[in-house]
């Protein structure tokens, strides 16, 4: 009983967290051959496998093949299909900026027929684009296989009640082009009563609904009765919401449809990256993703009445098993049920003088010690790994599972120390000391840390507050319990959905606490044998939740602030607690503890100084740039360092790479290096005035899959028109204005703006094109531990004009 209980802690975070890792699986893809009415992910990984060869962003060649196999396979399925092509402006709801994207799209709509077609239709969402040098297996041919899935599986039952829209998109990598010509413009868009969009950030891991709009209590009821194995959970929705990213859905939300979204965004280092190709996309992920969406759809469907708009529910699956949603009410008394077992616990350990007012106040500003010590020390690993660039963020993304692991066990050595000085009254000095090198540390990357300063500074005034004496275990628990209490509280208050990650294990906790107050003492070895087991189970069970909530979450954040970690480690505490107190009690309990921090360091170490590798390789990127306006050529590279692949093609022979500003194309430091200067087709610039409007037209050359124009102008300029149409575009003068056309009409681009007073203008035009251009030399292959990204290996055009105007001639009255 004394082994099992010293190591108790020890095993009950190790069945815990295989648990979480258990529940976090994807499920087995089903093959080709299962039931026509099931999602079969071995289906889905055939047009994976047809759309996702090579790269295909908006305006690329290999798009229209895409947009080709799109067809033809809506044609194949029987459905109604039509091509929407439109004009699609890049977040035109927020107030006018001085850059903008704009594309031509041909967004796909193809139609089910149901029963009622004047119905409102249920629309499922996917885009069919990809970033450049990205084949973009996942994000988001995915979504389209799954979506072209669900179509068949539909196909093969009864007709639905109401048609069911699959709308394909174009251009939604470079601003939620195609979904913003839907929604604003496209008359299809009034048949619309509900959205399901289908999303990816990664190619591996569950697919979880991260998004809904508001007042959809009752259609997450709905998701929770019909989807199989959800994912979800009310935290990452509201907190979601608050965030600036945004995916096709956005623009379904701000036509106030309802809906939900999907994604799945583990393995990150495939996000819009080489990697993303048909053999490293996981099956099991789409297969859990059409798993939730196709019973979601088909239920939605088949209904007579779409769900009604009711007061949004708090809700989580539990272990990706199934979904618990209730109302705020259910809410507030889940905190009542656990504020009475906090009660009666400090009731009968007071009254029982197992505990005094001093002690648990004193847990108290342990638990907070505790939480500071966590987060400082997560913190400071993130300011030491110094993710300060994308090429630094994928190359630390190489390693996720490394820093994931090192994240966990450092939390664990350190929350499991910090109980330890907790349980024995010492370690004033030291923790001071230790808090203040850590803060003064965080500042040494990146400049003054206030936050590290100030997480340092509460460390120290916790630990002379609730260190020097000991604190038994009733103290301790109790202290935790409180303050998770009043988070618990505030969280209800202020963003209800978010309460669920701090009520479930504060009840949890509760209740453990309350058995042990009301059981314990026995000398009935059955009974004590029995009350062990069932806090062990409780602490098991909350580990589990919070370990795969903790595991997703950090999948979303984590590499720009580990920290986020911290918080679900803090939240396993109190249902760990007398555990962790009887493991306390043994002398060598600070070797284990500090062995994990150690262990902690060691992999977070090797998160952060790891290279590349043939299976988890490194960005790199390489482009020729032709300066028509200057009759000059350049090799380029906007990443911050340079890989010796990448300094040997910009060196082109004896040139040495230097790093500098190029404006108005780049405006800070890139790689250049001179180049021989070979022929490219010119686009086409005139600036003109026509009354008070200057006229910026450009014609782009064949092939140009996007083209800029960039502008300067002396003065202000107003009443901006693309092509004819206003759009919210700001100018300044002396400052550069940019709009970006994707898949540019071979008509050419008009920009205009009202000018009256005198003033001059300064233009650029800036094509991209795919490939080298003709004549270059030899470009050596990349070895197999980088990738190429961004414009990597596209030839950029540059061309200049300019253009000045007096005052406009004051039009006499008649």
């Amino acid at each position: 009983m004394k082994t099992i209980r010293l190591l108790g802690v020890w095993i009950c975070l190790l069945l815990g967290l295989a648990i979480a890792g258990f529940a976090l699986r994807t499920p087995p893809p089903l093959a080709a051959d299962a039931p026509a009415d099931q999602f079969s992910a071995g289906r889905a990984m055939a047009d994976v496998r047809a759309i996702g060869r090579k790269p295909h962003p908006t305006g690329s060649a290999e798009i229209v093949r895409v947009r080709d196999h799109l067809l033809a396979r809506a044609a194949e399925l029987g459905l109604e299909v039509l091509v929407r092509p439109g004009e699609g402006v890049r977040d035109p709801a927020q107030g006018a900026t001085r850059s903008i994207a704009v594309g031509a799209v041909q967004n796909i709509v193809a139609t089910l027929p149901g029963v009622d077609r004047n119905a409102s239709a249920v629309l499922v969402m996917s885009h069919y684009d990809t970033v450049h040098n990205s084949p973009g297996a996942a994000d988001d041919t995915a979504g389209v296989a799954a979506a072209l899935e669900i179509a068949r599986a539909l196909k093969a039952g009864p007709p639905p009640a109401r048609d069911v829209l699959f709308l394909f998109t174009d251009g939604e990598e470079p601003g939620l082009l195609g979904a913003e010509a839907f929604f604003a413009r496209d008359p299809l868009r009034d048949h619309v009563g509900i959205v399901v969009n289908l999303e990816a950030r990664g190619d591996s891991g569950r697919a979880a609904m991260f998004q809904t709009g508001t007042d959809s209590g009752g259609l997450i009821r709905l998701y929770a009765g019909a989807a199989h194995q959800p994912t979800a959970n009310s935290v990452a929705a509201a907190i979601y919401q608050r965030m600036p990213n945004d995916t096709d859905f956005t623009h379904a939300l701000r036509k106030g449809l309802p809906g939900l979204n999907f994604a799945f965004i583990d393995d990150q280092l495939a996000y819009h990256t080489a990697l993303a190709t048909p053999e490293h996309l996981n099956p099991g992920s789409l297969q859990n993703l059409g798993d939730q969406a196709l019973p979601v759809v088909r239920v939605l469907a088949r209904s007579a009445a779409l769900p009604a708009r009711s007061p949004d529910l708090i809700y989580s699956d539990v272990l990706g098993q199934g979904l618990v949603a209730y109302p705020a009410s259910v809410g507030w008394a889940i905190l009542g049920a656990a504020g009475l077992l906090i009660l009666f616990t400090g009731f009968r350990a007071l009254r029982g003088r197992a505990v005094t007012i001093l002690e648990i106040l004193r847990g108290i500003g342990g638990f907070l010690l505790l939480a500071a010590s966590a987060v400082l020390a997560l913190h400071l690993a993130g300011r030491l790994i110094q993710i300060a660039d994308d090429q630094r963020y994928y190359a630390v993304l190489g390693q996720f599972n490394a820093l994931l692991a090192g994240a966990g066990v450092l939390l664990i050595g350190v929350c499991l120390g910090v109980l330890v000085l907790q349980a024995r009254g010492t370690g004033r000095i030291w923790t001071s000391v230790i808090a203040l090198l850590a803060g003064g540390a965080c500042s040494l990357v990146g400049g003054l840390d206030p936050v590290g300063l100030g997480l340092a500074g509460a460390v120290i005034v916790l630990a002379w507050l609730s260190l020097g004496r000991g604190v038994g275990v009733f103290g301790a628990w109790l202290g935790a319990l409180l303050v998770l209490l009043a988070l618990a509280v505030t969280a209800q208050v202020l963003l209800p959905g978010g309460s669920v990650m701090l009520a479930w294990p504060l009840l949890a906790a509760s209740l453990a606490a309350a058995l042990v107050m009301a059981v314990g003492g026995t000398r009935d070895r059955r009974v004590a044998w029995a009350l062990t087991l069932a806090v062990g189970v409780v602490a098991i069970l909350v580990v589990a939740q919070l370990g795969a909530w903790g595991a997703w979450t950090f999948a979303g954040v984590g590499l720009l602030e580990p920290a986020v970690l911290a918080v679900f480690a803090v939240l396993a505490v109190p249902a760990l607690l007398p555990l962790a107190f009887d493991f306390a009690a043994a002398k060598w309990a600070a070797i284990p503890a500090a062995m994990a921090a150690a262990a902690g360091v060691g992999l977070l170490l090797y998160a952060g100084l790891a290279e590349g590798s043939v299976a988890r390789p490194r960005l790199a990127e390489a482009s020729h740039l032709a300066d028509l306006s200057t009759g000059t050529a350049w090799r380029v590279s906007p990443q911050p360092r340079l890989d010796p692949w990448s300094r040997v093609v910009l060196s082109d022979g004896d040139a040495t790479p230097v790093r500098k500003a190029y404006p108005p194309l780049y405006s800070g430091p890139v790689w250049m290096a001179p180049t021989a200067v070979l022929p490219v087709e010119r686009p086409a610039l005139t600036i003109d005035r026509a009354g008070e409007r200057l006229l910026i037209r450009a014609v782009p050359t064949a092939g140009a899959e996007v083209l800029t124009l960039r502008l300067r102008p002396s003065l202000a300029l107003g009443e901006p028109r693309l092509n004819g149409r206003p759009i919210k575009l700001a100018t300044q003068a002396g400052a550069w204005t940019s709009l970006s056309y994707h898949a540019p009409d071979p008509n050419g681009v008009t920009l205009s703006f009202t000018a009256a007073a005198a003033g001059r203008v300064e233009v650029a035009v800036i094509e991209i094109r795919d490939g080298w251009p003709r004549g270059a030399s030899a470009i050596p292959a990349k070895p197999p531990e980088l990738m190429a990204s961004g414009y990597s290996d596209k030839t950029i055009v540059l061309d200049r004009g300019a253009l000045a105007w007096p005052a406009a001639e004051p039009v006499a009255e008649p």
